[in-house]
């Protein structure tokens, strides 16, 4: 072989090789700069990044859902074609990357890009764009009941693009709603103060609510007292229980079931019972009931009805006297239209606006006020320092009276005693004297017996006197001093000591009288 072949030989491999080389360094490749699933919220500014190589300045286009919407050479001075649709929002970059101005929520779609380059092979990818907007507020839970006997748990978190999706993860598994989810399920007891969390997944953002179920608890039922154009006496009493979900009210009288009518009327929501009639006595017959209940259980309550009756009252004057301030109090089952505020006393100085007199009692007692059945309160105006009143107030079902409440007296201090004090005092003597008595007869008894025990132990009765009376004959020794008889003793030489003398009884000093202020 010649060199010259041997030269052509060499130089078509070496072009061989050369050429493969560039064949392999000139292919064109385009991929995501980036994620290639884009969340964007509505209204913001979201670019959908890409990057090439293996070509300079390559043709690009972009594709929404299949069709082209902007064609671009990089680096090329004239300006891209795009679509007239989407000039306002669309711009592409120097490097062929999308840009989205002012993104609205209808632009969630799928985006491919190509790009070209005469003698090699196209490229492209693709985009998921999705455009969402944040649900209105949070989520928001709640329960109620489904047929007296289920829980329907109720989870809603609406206005988003797209809807959030909600769950309750701690009662079902892989169960789930969008934007509004309802869950039913059988009550029971463990579900009795139980705190169930809803989830709400969104692209925005992920949120959580919850609810918790309760049976009734107890509750004291309100009763309020009015009288209407009729002139009849309307007791009101409010049942209202706390209870998740809400508590279905009913009503009952005895072993009867209230309903609407003459006598009774119930309200649209079951809570408030009216009872009309003008004997206040009618209302005393029965005891009415009110039962709260929901699927997971119930309360029930027994109003018995009172007269008109003041638990409790009492009286506050002002530094001078001058005013006093009467407050009292009722049972929340007593049924009460009004009260008579009385006093007993000098009258009122001409100064006091509040006062309406009105005709005396037979026992000194006269009506200075009327308030109305929901008044706790009282002023009394232009009161004399210097005297004494007395005041009580008297509760009434329209022309019924109940028990007056307690009197209540104002004066100067230590002038006079209420009436009850003086009965006790009076009574208290008579039995004063006759125990003092007795205690005295007791003591005197008690000095005669032990003097009179005293002698009889210490002066006995010798025999020797009485044969000295009869005078007879003693074999003793003759005494010249008493002519052959012995000498009796000398008893009035006795001497008594004077501890066991008897002593004079004690003379009654009564007590000094007092003086007190007395609220009956």
């Amino acid at each position: 072989m010649t060199w010259l072949e041997e030269f052509k030989r060499l130089s078509a491999v070496f072009l061989a090789v050369v050429f493969t080389v560039q064949g392999a360094s000139c292919e064109l490749v385009v991929s995501p700069e980036g994620p290639s699933r884009v969340n964007a919220a509505a209204g913001s500014t979201v670019t959908l990044a890409v990057s090439f190589s293996g070509a300079s300045d390559p043709a690009v286009t972009w594709f929404i859902g299949g069709l082209p919407v902007v064609l671009w050479k990089v680096n090329s001075g004239a300006p891209p074609t795009i679509d007239e649709k989407h000039k306002t929002v669309l711009q592409i970059e120097k490097n062929g990357s999308l840009t989205f101005v002012n993104v609205p929520l209808d632009y969630t779609n799928s985006y491919m890009v190509e790009m070209t380059k005469p003698g090699l092979e196209q490229a492209s990818t693709t985009f998921t764009l999705i455009v969402f907007e944040r649900p209105l507020g949070n989520p928001e839970c709640s329960v109620e009941s489904a047929n007296d006997a289920d829980l329907r748990y109720h989870c809603e978190w609406t206005g988003g693009t797209p809807p959030a999706q909600l769950s309750f993860p701690a009662l079902s598994n892989g169960i789930s709603g969008a934007g509004e989810f309802n869950l039913t399920v059988t009550a029971s007891d463990n579900l009795n103060g139980k705190t169930v969390e809803c989830t709400a997944d969104h692209q925005a953002e992920e949120k959580k609510c919850n609810v918790t179920a309760s049976r009734p608890v107890e509750f004291l039922p309100a009763v309020r007292t009015t009288v209407n154009s009729e002139g009849k006496i309307v007791v009101a009493i409010h049942c209202v229980c706390e209870a998740v979900p809400k508590g279905v009210v009913s009503w009952s009288k005895g072993s009867e079931a209230v309903t609407s009518g003459a006598t009774h009327q119930i309200s649209s929501n079951a809570t408030l019972l009216e009872i009309r009639d003008h004997d206040v006595s009618n209302f005393l017959l029965q005891n009415y009931a009110c039962t709260c209940r929901n699927p997971l259980g119930s309360q029930t309550r027994t109003i018995q009805l009172q007269g008109p009756t003041i638990s409790d009252s009492s009286l506050f004057p002002n530094e001078n006297g001058t005013v006093i301030t009467l407050t009292w109090e009722v049972p929340p089952t007593s049924v009460v239209t009004g009260f008579d505020i009385q006093m007993k006393g000098p009258d009122l100085l001409s100064k006091n606006s509040n006062a309406t007199p009105t005709k005396g009692s037979p026992n000194g007692y006269r009506t200075i006020q009327q308030k109305p059945g929901s008044a706790r309160s009282a002023d009394v105006f232009v009161l004399d320092p210097n005297l004494t009143y007395r005041f009580r107030v008297i509760p009434k079902a329209r022309l019924t009276e109940g028990e007056p409440s307690g009197v209540h007296r104002i004066g100067p201090a230590g002038e006079g005693l209420s009436g009850p004090a003086i009965a006790g005092i009076a009574a208290g003597i008579p039995c004063s004297l006759l125990f003092l008595l007795l205690l005295g007869g007791l003591i005197y008894l008690c000095v005669y017996c032990n003097a009179n025990k005293s002698h009889q132990t210490r002066y006995p009765v010798p025999r020797a006197v009485e044969k000295a009376k009869t005078i007879q004959p003693d074999s003793t020794p003759h005494n010249p001093q008493t002519g052959g008889l012995k000498s009796p003793p000398d008893y009035n030489t006795f001497h008594q000591d004077p501890s066991e003398r008897s002593a004079a009884l004690p003379t009654f000093v009564p007590p000094p009288p007092v003086r007190v202020a007395t609220t009956v």
